[in-house]
C-alpha cells in the first residue's frame, strides 16, 4: 500500500466496513522507532526539512527520519525542528559528509 521508503511501511493497515458494507481501510497509528545512532548537525539559514534530508540521505523524502530523531522539537510541529538557524539537529545515521558542512 505504501512506499518501501515511506514511514509508513510497516504501519499496521485496518478495514472498517461502513454502514453501506463498503471496505474502507485506514492506518493505524504510527509509533515513531527508536533511531539508533545519530550524529549531531545544526540547521542552516533557510534550511527546509527536505533539503537537510537530500543533503544527509540523497533522498528529500527521507524528512521524516529527522524529525523522528528530534521528537522534542518536532512537538511543536515539523518546521520546528530547523528553527531558529544554528539550531543542533541530530541525523541518524548514515549522514552524508554534506550535510554536516
Amino acid at each position: 500500500m505504501f512506499d518501501p521508503a515511506s514511514r509508513y511501511r510497516d504501519v499496521p493497515v485496518a478495514v472498517h466496513v461502513d454502514d453501506r458494507g463498503r471496505p474502507r481501510p485506514w492506518v493505524t497509528l504510527r509509533v515513531p522507532p527508536a533511531t539508533g545512532p545519530t550524529v549531531t548537525g545544526a540547521t542552516r539559514p533557510h534550511d527546509r526539512l527536505d533539503l537537510l534530508a537530500y543533503r544527509a540521505y540523497g533522498d528529500p523524502g527521507a524528512w521524516w527520519r529527522i524529525v523522528d530523531a528530534n521528537p522534542a522539537a518536532a512537538a511543536a510541529g515539523p518546521a520546528a525542528v530547523l528553527e531558529p538557524p544554528g539550531t543542533p539537529i541530530e541525523l541518524p545515521q548514515p549522514v552524508s559528509p554534506e550535510a554536516l558542512s
